[in-house]
Protein backbone atom coordinates (compact mmCIF):
# COMPACT_ATOMS: atom_id res chain seq x y z
CA UNK A 1 0.00 0.00 0.00
CA UNK A 2 2.70 2.19 1.21
CA UNK A 3 4.60 1.80 -2.38
CA UNK A 4 1.42 2.62 -4.32
CA UNK A 5 0.48 5.47 -2.37
CA UNK A 6 4.67 6.53 -3.17
CA UNK A 7 4.07 5.94 -7.19
CA UNK A 8 0.50 7.67 -6.94
CA UNK A 9 2.16 10.78 -5.50
CA UNK A 10 5.19 10.19 -7.99
CA UNK A 11 2.97 10.40 -10.60
CA UNK A 12 0.63 13.40 -9.34
CA UNK A 13 4.08 15.50 -8.97
CA UNK A 14 5.10 14.70 -12.59
CA UNK A 15 1.61 15.65 -13.75
CA UNK A 16 1.93 19.00 -11.72
CA UNK A 17 5.67 19.91 -13.32
CA UNK A 18 4.41 19.50 -16.62
CA UNK A 19 0.53 21.30 -15.93
CA UNK A 20 2.30 23.95 -13.91
CA UNK A 21 4.81 25.15 -17.08
CA UNK A 22 1.59 24.42 -19.77
CA UNK A 23 -0.76 26.90 -17.41
CA UNK A 24 2.07 29.24 -17.45
CA UNK A 25 2.19 29.66 -21.12
CA UNK A 26 -1.75 29.71 -21.61
CA UNK A 27 -1.82 32.43 -18.93
CA UNK A 28 0.90 34.39 -20.58
CA UNK A 29 -0.74 33.92 -24.03
CA UNK A 30 -3.80 35.12 -22.44
CA UNK A 31 -2.19 38.05 -20.67
CA UNK A 32 -0.79 39.22 -24.32
CA UNK A 33 -3.87 38.63 -26.28
CA UNK A 34 -4.38 42.62 -26.77
CA UNK A 35 -7.13 43.95 -28.33
CA UNK A 36 -6.77 45.48 -32.15
CA UNK A 37 -9.28 47.95 -32.17
CA UNK A 38 -8.12 51.24 -33.26
CA UNK A 39 -7.59 53.91 -30.32
CA UNK A 40 -9.22 56.94 -32.01
CA UNK A 41 -11.58 59.91 -31.09
CA UNK A 42 -15.18 59.56 -31.67
CA UNK A 43 -16.11 61.87 -34.83
CA UNK A 44 -18.99 64.26 -33.90
CA UNK A 45 -22.21 63.64 -35.73
CA UNK A 46 -22.53 65.22 -38.89
CA UNK A 47 -25.82 66.75 -39.23
CA UNK A 48 -28.41 65.86 -42.02
CA UNK A 49 -31.67 66.78 -43.18
CA UNK A 50 -33.66 63.80 -42.21
CA UNK A 51 -36.92 64.02 -43.49
CA UNK A 52 -35.15 65.00 -47.24
CA UNK A 53 -33.15 62.23 -46.99
CA UNK A 54 -35.66 60.21 -46.40
CA UNK A 55 -37.86 61.14 -49.08
CA UNK A 56 -35.09 60.20 -51.30
CA UNK A 57 -34.86 56.99 -50.11
CA UNK A 58 -38.41 56.20 -50.03
CA UNK A 59 -38.69 57.04 -53.66
CA UNK A 60 -36.21 55.42 -54.59
CA UNK A 61 -38.01 51.90 -52.74
CA UNK A 62 -41.21 52.76 -54.93
CA UNK A 63 -39.81 52.02 -57.74
CA UNK A 64 -40.25 48.01 -58.54
CA UNK A 65 -36.67 47.14 -59.61
CA UNK A 66 -37.41 43.13 -59.83
CA UNK A 67 -34.24 41.57 -60.78
CA UNK A 68 -34.46 41.09 -65.10
CA UNK A 69 -32.45 39.65 -67.33
CA UNK A 70 -30.96 42.44 -69.77
CA UNK A 71 -31.98 40.64 -72.72
CA UNK A 72 -35.49 41.54 -71.76
CA UNK A 73 -34.96 45.06 -70.35
CA UNK A 74 -36.56 47.35 -72.67
CA UNK A 75 -35.69 51.58 -72.54
CA UNK A 76 -39.12 52.18 -70.46
CA UNK A 77 -38.34 50.01 -67.99
CA UNK A 78 -38.64 50.19 -64.14
CA UNK A 79 -34.73 49.96 -64.51
CA UNK A 80 -34.02 52.91 -66.66
CA UNK A 81 -36.80 54.92 -64.36
CA UNK A 82 -34.76 54.63 -61.73
CA UNK A 83 -31.63 55.71 -63.47
CA UNK A 84 -33.61 58.93 -64.87
CA UNK A 85 -34.50 59.10 -60.90
CA UNK A 86 -31.03 59.09 -59.53
CA UNK A 87 -30.32 61.97 -62.11
CA UNK A 88 -32.80 63.99 -61.31
CA UNK A 89 -32.21 63.55 -57.40
CA UNK A 90 -28.74 64.03 -57.98
CA UNK A 91 -28.19 66.53 -60.74
CA UNK A 92 -24.65 67.39 -59.31
CA UNK A 93 -23.52 64.44 -60.11
CA UNK A 94 -24.24 64.53 -63.63
CA UNK A 95 -22.11 67.40 -64.36
CA UNK A 96 -18.59 68.47 -64.27
CA UNK A 97 -16.66 67.17 -62.47
CA UNK A 98 -18.57 64.05 -62.53
CA UNK A 99 -18.81 61.70 -65.37
CA UNK A 100 -21.49 59.12 -65.40
CA UNK A 101 -21.34 56.17 -67.72
CA UNK A 102 -23.84 53.63 -68.69
CA UNK A 103 -25.95 52.29 -71.59
CA UNK A 104 -23.46 52.77 -74.75
CA UNK A 105 -20.37 52.99 -72.63
CA UNK A 106 -20.77 49.16 -71.31
CA UNK A 107 -21.30 47.99 -74.55
CA UNK A 108 -25.58 48.03 -74.64
CA UNK A 109 -27.62 50.93 -75.01
CA UNK A 110 -29.91 48.73 -72.93
CA UNK A 111 -27.78 48.27 -70.16
CA UNK A 112 -29.01 50.47 -67.26
CA UNK A 113 -26.13 50.18 -64.46
CA UNK A 114 -24.21 53.54 -63.86
CA UNK A 115 -20.33 54.05 -63.20
CA UNK A 116 -19.30 57.17 -61.82
CA UNK A 117 -16.58 58.64 -61.86
CA UNK A 118 -15.25 61.71 -59.64
CA UNK A 119 -11.78 62.45 -60.75
CA UNK A 120 -8.78 62.46 -58.46
CA UNK A 121 -6.26 65.28 -58.13
CA UNK A 122 -3.41 63.07 -58.06
CA UNK A 123 -5.13 60.47 -60.66
CA UNK A 124 -1.85 58.47 -60.52
CA UNK A 125 -2.91 57.13 -57.22
CA UNK A 126 -4.60 53.77 -56.95
CA UNK A 127 -8.29 54.81 -57.00
CA UNK A 128 -10.82 54.15 -55.03
CA UNK A 129 -14.56 51.88 -56.03
CA UNK A 130 -17.78 52.08 -54.04
CA UNK A 131 -20.07 49.31 -54.87
CA UNK A 132 -23.81 48.56 -54.58
CA UNK A 133 -27.20 47.54 -56.94
CA UNK A 134 -30.61 48.42 -57.21
CA UNK A 135 -32.28 45.67 -58.60
CA UNK A 136 -33.96 43.39 -55.85
CA UNK A 137 -35.52 39.95 -55.39
CA UNK A 138 -39.19 39.63 -56.09
CA UNK A 139 -41.89 39.26 -53.80
CA UNK A 140 -44.03 36.30 -53.89
CA UNK A 141 -47.56 36.91 -53.87
CA UNK A 142 -48.98 34.91 -51.67
CA UNK A 143 -46.84 36.61 -48.82
CA UNK A 144 -48.37 40.07 -49.75
CA UNK A 145 -50.89 39.57 -46.88
CA UNK A 146 -47.73 39.03 -44.52
CA UNK A 147 -46.26 42.69 -45.21
CA UNK A 148 -46.87 45.21 -42.20
CA UNK A 149 -46.45 47.77 -45.61
CA UNK A 150 -46.82 47.01 -49.32
CA UNK A 151 -43.46 45.67 -50.27
CA UNK A 152 -42.99 49.22 -52.67
CA UNK A 153 -44.93 51.54 -50.91
CA UNK A 154 -41.14 52.86 -49.01
CA UNK A 155 -43.46 53.67 -46.22
CA UNK A 156 -42.05 55.92 -43.68
CA UNK A 157 -43.42 55.44 -40.23
CA UNK A 158 -41.61 56.95 -37.21
CA UNK A 159 -39.27 54.05 -36.88
CA UNK A 160 -38.44 52.55 -40.11
CA UNK A 161 -38.56 53.38 -43.73
CA UNK A 162 -40.39 49.38 -45.46
CA UNK A 163 -39.86 48.00 -48.55
CA UNK A 164 -37.67 45.94 -50.52
CA UNK A 165 -34.85 47.29 -51.30
CA UNK A 166 -34.26 49.05 -47.48
CA UNK A 167 -31.61 46.05 -46.67
CA UNK A 168 -30.67 44.91 -50.29
CA UNK A 169 -29.51 47.00 -51.16
CA UNK A 170 -30.80 50.36 -52.81
CA UNK A 171 -30.10 52.11 -48.98
CA UNK A 172 -26.09 51.18 -50.61
CA UNK A 173 -26.93 52.97 -53.33
CA UNK A 174 -28.21 56.18 -52.18
CA UNK A 175 -26.40 56.11 -49.04
CA UNK A 176 -22.88 56.11 -51.30
CA UNK A 177 -24.51 58.73 -53.42
CA UNK A 178 -25.86 61.27 -50.84
CA UNK A 179 -22.43 61.47 -49.31
CA UNK A 180 -20.33 61.92 -52.46
CA UNK A 181 -22.95 64.88 -53.26
CA UNK A 182 -22.88 66.23 -49.88
CA UNK A 183 -18.67 66.51 -50.13
CA UNK A 184 -18.93 67.77 -53.21
CA UNK A 185 -20.90 70.35 -51.76
CA UNK A 186 -18.98 71.04 -48.51
CA UNK A 187 -16.13 71.91 -51.99
CA UNK A 188 -13.80 68.51 -50.65
CA UNK A 189 -11.38 67.44 -53.76
CA UNK A 190 -10.03 63.68 -53.08
CA UNK A 191 -6.34 63.18 -54.19
CA UNK A 192 -8.00 59.77 -55.60
CA UNK A 193 -10.31 59.50 -58.24
CA UNK A 194 -13.57 57.73 -56.59
CA UNK A 195 -15.84 55.68 -59.26
CA UNK A 196 -19.10 54.50 -58.04
CA UNK A 197 -20.57 51.47 -59.80
CA UNK A 198 -24.35 50.89 -59.41
CA UNK A 199 -25.50 47.56 -60.99
CA UNK A 200 -29.02 46.35 -61.93
CA UNK A 201 -28.28 42.58 -61.68
CA UNK A 202 -26.39 41.60 -58.66
CA UNK A 203 -29.12 38.97 -57.46
CA UNK A 204 -28.57 37.35 -60.68
CA UNK A 205 -25.01 37.06 -61.07
CA UNK A 206 -23.76 40.83 -62.33
CA UNK A 207 -23.10 39.29 -65.64
CA UNK A 208 -24.28 42.66 -67.30
CA UNK A 209 -24.24 45.16 -65.02
CA UNK A 210 -21.00 45.03 -62.92
CA UNK A 211 -18.46 42.53 -65.65
CA UNK A 212 -19.20 44.96 -68.20
CA UNK A 213 -18.32 47.62 -65.13
CA UNK A 214 -15.08 45.64 -64.89
CA UNK A 215 -14.52 45.44 -68.17
CA UNK A 216 -14.66 48.47 -68.92
CA UNK A 217 -12.27 50.12 -66.07
CA UNK A 218 -9.85 46.86 -67.70
CA UNK A 219 -10.15 48.36 -70.69
CA UNK A 220 -8.50 51.67 -69.46
CA UNK A 221 -6.05 49.83 -67.33
CA UNK A 222 -7.45 51.82 -63.96
CA UNK A 223 -5.72 51.25 -60.63
CA UNK A 224 -7.87 50.82 -57.77
CA UNK A 225 -6.36 50.88 -54.42
CA UNK A 226 -9.46 49.63 -53.13
CA UNK A 227 -12.99 48.42 -53.08
CA UNK A 228 -16.00 48.27 -50.20
CA UNK A 229 -19.15 46.51 -51.63
CA UNK A 230 -21.91 45.06 -49.49
CA UNK A 231 -21.33 42.29 -47.50
CA UNK A 232 -20.66 42.24 -43.43
CA UNK A 233 -23.31 44.40 -41.35
CA UNK A 234 -23.26 45.09 -37.12
CA UNK A 235 -24.80 42.31 -35.73
CA UNK A 236 -26.02 43.66 -32.20
CA UNK A 237 -26.73 39.78 -31.13
CA UNK A 238 -22.76 38.00 -31.26
CA UNK A 239 -22.30 35.10 -29.80
CA UNK A 240 -19.82 35.44 -26.61
CA UNK A 241 -19.92 39.21 -27.12
CA UNK A 242 -21.79 42.21 -24.85
CA UNK A 243 -20.96 44.73 -28.00
CA UNK A 244 -22.01 44.71 -31.55
CA UNK A 245 -19.59 43.11 -34.00
CA UNK A 246 -18.50 44.98 -37.05
CA UNK A 247 -17.67 42.22 -39.29
CA UNK A 248 -15.90 43.29 -42.83
CA UNK A 249 -15.51 40.83 -45.59
CA UNK A 250 -12.02 40.13 -46.56
CA UNK A 251 -12.67 37.90 -48.72
CA UNK A 252 -16.16 35.41 -50.07
CA UNK A 253 -17.15 31.72 -50.68
CA UNK A 254 -16.97 30.34 -53.99
CA UNK A 255 -20.24 28.69 -55.43
CA UNK A 256 -21.08 25.91 -56.92
CA UNK A 257 -23.93 24.14 -58.38
CA UNK A 258 -23.48 20.03 -58.53
CA UNK A 259 -26.24 17.89 -60.23
CA UNK A 260 -26.55 14.53 -59.25
CA UNK A 261 -27.92 11.98 -61.72
CA UNK A 262 -29.28 8.76 -62.04
CA UNK A 263 -30.89 6.72 -65.32
CA UNK A 264 -31.59 2.88 -64.86
CA UNK A 265 -32.10 0.40 -67.40
CA UNK A 266 -35.82 -0.34 -68.31
CA UNK A 267 -35.79 -3.59 -67.34
CA UNK A 268 -35.71 -1.68 -63.78
CA UNK A 269 -38.95 0.59 -65.28
CA UNK A 270 -42.51 -0.26 -64.81
CA UNK A 271 -45.12 -0.85 -62.18
CA UNK A 272 -44.30 0.20 -58.61
CA UNK A 273 -46.19 -2.97 -57.23
CA UNK A 274 -43.54 -4.88 -58.52
CA UNK A 275 -40.09 -3.15 -58.08
CA UNK A 276 -36.22 -4.19 -58.47
CA UNK A 277 -33.92 -4.34 -55.46
CA UNK A 278 -32.98 -0.37 -55.66
CA UNK A 279 -35.04 2.02 -57.93
CA UNK A 280 -33.71 5.46 -59.53
CA UNK A 281 -34.99 7.44 -56.58
CA UNK A 282 -33.73 5.30 -54.07
CA UNK A 283 -30.05 5.39 -55.23
CA UNK A 284 -29.77 8.75 -55.73
CA UNK A 285 -31.70 9.45 -51.87
CA UNK A 286 -28.68 7.25 -51.11
CA UNK A 287 -26.09 9.15 -52.54
CA UNK A 288 -27.81 12.52 -51.10
CA UNK A 289 -27.40 10.67 -47.46
CA UNK A 290 -23.96 9.60 -48.15
CA UNK A 291 -22.87 13.27 -48.97
CA UNK A 292 -24.94 14.54 -46.26
CA UNK A 293 -23.24 12.47 -43.75
CA UNK A 294 -19.77 13.31 -45.02
CA UNK A 295 -18.76 17.01 -44.62
CA UNK A 296 -15.59 18.63 -45.31
CA UNK A 297 -13.73 18.92 -42.87
CA UNK A 298 -13.89 22.01 -40.42
CA UNK A 299 -11.18 24.81 -40.53
CA UNK A 300 -9.91 27.54 -38.61
CA UNK A 301 -7.68 29.49 -41.46
CA UNK A 302 -7.24 32.73 -43.53
CA UNK A 303 -10.32 34.88 -42.71
CA UNK A 304 -11.64 32.80 -39.78
CA UNK A 305 -8.42 32.68 -38.04
CA UNK A 306 -8.37 36.54 -37.99
CA UNK A 307 -12.22 37.17 -37.13
CA UNK A 308 -11.26 35.28 -33.90
CA UNK A 309 -8.01 37.56 -33.12
CA UNK A 310 -9.96 40.34 -32.98
CA UNK A 311 -12.80 39.01 -31.73
CA UNK A 312 -11.20 37.17 -28.89
CA UNK A 313 -9.62 39.85 -26.89
CA UNK A 314 -13.25 41.78 -26.54
CA UNK A 315 -15.19 39.05 -24.70
CA UNK A 316 -16.09 39.33 -21.61
CA UNK A 317 -15.83 35.79 -20.47
CA UNK A 318 -11.95 34.30 -19.59
CA UNK A 319 -12.47 31.11 -20.78
CA UNK A 320 -13.62 32.61 -24.21
CA UNK A 321 -10.15 34.58 -24.27
CA UNK A 322 -8.55 32.07 -22.31
CA UNK A 323 -9.18 29.70 -25.55
CA UNK A 324 -9.02 32.22 -28.30
CA UNK A 325 -5.35 32.84 -27.48
CA UNK A 326 -4.57 29.52 -27.40
CA UNK A 327 -5.83 28.22 -30.56
CA UNK A 328 -2.92 25.80 -30.55
CA UNK A 329 -4.43 23.81 -27.54
CA UNK A 330 -7.95 24.82 -28.24
CA UNK A 331 -8.68 24.95 -31.59
CA UNK A 332 -10.87 21.66 -31.11
CA UNK A 333 -12.46 23.39 -28.63
CA UNK A 334 -13.56 26.00 -30.84
CA UNK A 335 -14.62 24.33 -33.89
CA UNK A 336 -16.83 22.09 -31.78
CA UNK A 337 -18.82 25.36 -30.39
CA UNK A 338 -18.83 27.45 -33.41
CA UNK A 339 -20.01 23.82 -35.15
CA UNK A 340 -23.31 24.01 -33.17
CA UNK A 341 -24.87 26.59 -35.19
CA UNK A 342 -25.45 26.49 -39.02
CA UNK A 343 -23.85 30.43 -39.37
CA UNK A 344 -20.58 29.32 -37.14
CA UNK A 345 -20.73 25.84 -39.55
CA UNK A 346 -20.59 27.78 -42.52
CA UNK A 347 -17.51 29.39 -41.58
CA UNK A 348 -15.55 26.84 -40.63
CA UNK A 349 -15.95 24.83 -43.68
CA UNK A 350 -17.18 24.06 -47.24
CA UNK A 351 -20.83 23.77 -46.97
CA UNK A 352 -22.45 20.95 -49.90
CA UNK A 353 -26.66 21.76 -49.18
CA UNK A 354 -29.09 19.48 -51.34
CA UNK A 355 -31.55 21.95 -52.38
CA UNK A 356 -33.55 20.37 -55.09
CA UNK A 357 -34.85 16.87 -56.24
CA UNK A 358 -36.99 15.25 -58.65
CA UNK A 359 -37.71 12.04 -60.72
CA UNK A 360 -40.66 10.11 -61.23
CA UNK A 361 -43.98 10.76 -63.28
CA UNK A 362 -46.75 9.31 -60.68
CA UNK A 363 -46.68 7.32 -57.54
CA UNK A 364 -47.32 3.86 -59.03
CA UNK A 365 -44.63 4.09 -61.94
CA UNK A 366 -40.74 3.12 -61.33
CA UNK A 367 -39.09 6.17 -62.47
CA UNK A 368 -36.26 5.98 -65.61
CA UNK A 369 -34.77 9.04 -63.85
CA UNK A 370 -34.35 10.61 -60.83
CA UNK A 371 -31.63 13.99 -60.44
CA UNK A 372 -30.73 15.95 -57.26
CA UNK A 373 -29.59 19.59 -57.32
CA UNK A 374 -26.41 20.37 -54.84
CA UNK A 375 -25.79 24.04 -53.78
CA UNK A 376 -22.02 24.04 -52.85
CA UNK A 377 -20.44 27.10 -50.81
CA UNK A 378 -16.49 27.14 -51.43
CA UNK A 379 -14.01 28.09 -48.21
CA UNK A 380 -11.25 29.89 -49.32
CA UNK A 381 -8.43 27.11 -49.78
CA UNK A 382 -10.91 24.84 -51.73
CA UNK A 383 -11.71 24.45 -55.30
CA UNK A 384 -14.72 23.65 -57.74
CA UNK A 385 -11.95 20.40 -58.72
CA UNK A 386 -11.48 19.54 -54.82
CA UNK A 387 -15.28 19.32 -54.46
CA UNK A 388 -16.02 17.52 -57.06
CA UNK A 389 -13.76 15.07 -56.45
CA UNK A 390 -15.07 14.45 -52.52
CA UNK A 391 -18.13 13.94 -54.08
CA UNK A 392 -17.10 11.31 -55.93
CA UNK A 393 -15.51 9.48 -53.42
CA UNK A 394 -18.23 10.08 -51.07
CA UNK A 395 -20.71 8.62 -53.60
CA UNK A 396 -18.45 5.83 -54.38
CA UNK A 397 -21.55 5.14 -57.38
CA UNK A 398 -21.04 4.83 -60.95
CA UNK A 399 -24.43 4.58 -61.23
CA UNK A 400 -24.54 8.40 -60.03
CA UNK A 401 -23.78 10.94 -62.59
CA UNK A 402 -21.80 13.77 -61.20
CA UNK A 403 -21.97 16.84 -63.06
CA UNK A 404 -20.68 20.50 -61.76
CA UNK A 405 -23.50 23.24 -64.07
CA UNK A 406 -22.46 26.57 -65.26
CA UNK A 407 -21.53 29.85 -63.68
CA UNK A 408 -19.34 28.53 -60.68
CA UNK A 409 -17.20 31.17 -58.85
CA UNK A 410 -14.25 29.91 -57.01
CA UNK A 411 -13.60 31.21 -53.33
CA UNK A 412 -12.00 34.61 -53.57
CA UNK A 413 -8.41 35.56 -52.57
CA UNK A 414 -8.33 37.05 -48.88
CA UNK A 415 -7.28 40.62 -48.29
CA UNK A 416 -4.57 41.22 -46.31
CA UNK A 417 -5.72 43.08 -42.69
CA UNK A 418 -2.25 43.94 -42.72
CA UNK A 419 -2.61 47.13 -45.47
CA UNK A 420 -3.33 50.91 -45.22
CA UNK A 421 -6.66 50.50 -47.18
CA UNK A 422 -8.08 48.28 -44.18
CA UNK A 423 -6.91 50.54 -41.90
CA UNK A 424 -8.94 53.33 -43.34
CA UNK A 425 -11.87 51.19 -42.90
CA UNK A 426 -10.86 49.81 -39.55
CA UNK A 427 -10.15 53.63 -38.57
CA UNK A 428 -13.99 54.54 -40.31
CA UNK A 429 -15.43 52.07 -38.23
CA UNK A 430 -13.83 52.95 -34.92
CA UNK A 431 -14.93 56.56 -35.63
CA UNK A 432 -18.46 56.58 -36.33
CA UNK A 433 -19.45 53.36 -34.88
CA UNK A 434 -17.24 53.90 -31.59
CA UNK A 435 -20.04 50.95 -29.62
CA UNK A 436 -18.82 48.08 -32.14
CA UNK A 437 -16.27 46.20 -32.22
CA UNK A 438 -14.97 45.39 -35.93
CA UNK A 439 -13.36 42.55 -37.71
CA UNK A 440 -12.45 40.59 -40.89
CA UNK A 441 -14.13 37.60 -41.46
CA UNK A 442 -14.86 35.53 -44.76
CA UNK A 443 -18.71 36.25 -46.79
CA UNK A 444 -20.55 33.21 -46.59
CA UNK A 445 -22.74 34.53 -49.59
CA UNK A 446 -21.42 36.30 -53.21
CA UNK A 447 -21.27 39.73 -54.39
CA UNK A 448 -20.22 41.48 -57.19
CA UNK A 449 -16.74 41.73 -55.96
CA UNK A 450 -16.33 38.28 -58.00
CA UNK A 451 -15.80 40.47 -61.73
CA UNK A 452 -12.79 42.71 -59.96
CA UNK A 453 -10.68 40.58 -58.02
CA UNK A 454 -7.77 40.95 -60.93
CA UNK A 455 -8.25 44.37 -60.27
CA UNK A 456 -7.65 45.10 -56.72
CA UNK A 457 -6.08 43.66 -53.17
CA UNK A 458 -7.98 45.00 -51.46
CA UNK A 459 -11.37 44.20 -51.53
CA UNK A 460 -14.03 44.43 -48.70
CA UNK A 461 -17.32 43.63 -48.08
CA UNK A 462 -19.54 45.69 -45.47
CA UNK A 463 -21.89 48.23 -45.43
CA UNK A 464 -22.55 49.45 -41.53
CA UNK A 465 -26.66 48.73 -40.91
CA UNK A 466 -27.64 47.51 -37.11
CA UNK A 467 -28.82 43.70 -37.44
CA UNK A 468 -30.77 41.57 -35.01
CA UNK A 469 -31.21 37.97 -35.32
CA UNK A 470 -34.53 38.82 -36.74
CA UNK A 471 -33.56 41.35 -39.08
CA UNK A 472 -31.21 38.99 -40.62
CA UNK A 473 -34.46 37.19 -41.51
CA UNK A 474 -35.22 40.41 -43.54
CA UNK A 475 -32.94 40.11 -46.01
CA UNK A 476 -34.95 38.61 -49.33
CA UNK A 477 -37.79 37.81 -46.74
CA UNK A 478 -41.18 39.61 -45.64
CA UNK A 479 -41.26 43.20 -43.93
CA UNK A 480 -37.89 44.08 -45.07
CA UNK A 481 -37.05 47.68 -43.47
CA UNK A 482 -34.17 49.66 -42.31
CA UNK A 483 -34.59 52.15 -39.15
CA UNK A 484 -34.58 55.73 -39.72
CA UNK A 485 -31.39 56.55 -37.46
CA UNK A 486 -29.13 53.36 -39.48
CA UNK A 487 -29.83 54.82 -42.51
CA UNK A 488 -28.91 58.36 -41.42
CA UNK A 489 -25.57 56.83 -39.93
CA UNK A 490 -24.76 54.63 -43.51
CA UNK A 491 -24.13 58.37 -45.06
CA UNK A 492 -22.00 59.38 -42.50
CA UNK A 493 -19.80 55.95 -42.28
CA UNK A 494 -19.35 56.42 -46.28
CA UNK A 495 -19.06 60.47 -45.87
CA UNK A 496 -16.26 59.82 -43.40
CA UNK A 497 -14.62 56.33 -45.31
CA UNK A 498 -14.31 58.46 -48.46
CA UNK A 499 -12.57 61.48 -46.55
CA UNK A 500 -10.14 59.01 -44.49
CA UNK A 501 -9.67 56.80 -47.89
CA UNK A 502 -8.97 59.46 -50.59
CA UNK A 503 -5.84 60.66 -49.51
CA UNK A 504 -2.72 59.35 -49.84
Amino acid sequence: MNRIRAVAKRGGFIVLIVLLPLLGIMSWNCWWFQSRQLKVTPIAKLALDELVLLERLQGAIRIPTVSLATAKLTRDSDFHRFRDYIADTFPTLHSSPFIRRTGEDLGDEVNPSMLFEWPGQEPELGAILLMSHFDVVPVESNSLAKWSHPPFSGHLDESFVWGRGTLDCKHGVMAILEAINMLSAEGFQPQRTIFVALGHDEELGGGEGNRKMAEWLRSRRSRLHVILDEGGCIFTEFPGLDRPAALVGVAEKGYLNVKLSVDVDASNVGHASMPPPETAVGILSSAVDRVQSSPFAPRIDGGLRDTLRYLGPEMPSLFSRFAMSNMWLCESIVKSKLSTKPSGNALLRTTIAPTLIEGGVQVNVLPEHAAAKLNVRLLPGDSTEKVLAHLRHTINDIRVEIAPLPHSNEASPVSSTESTAFGRLHQTICETYPDAVAAPFVLVGSTDTVHYTDLCENIFRFIPVRLSERDTQRFHGIDERISRSDYLDIIRFYHQFIKNSSVK
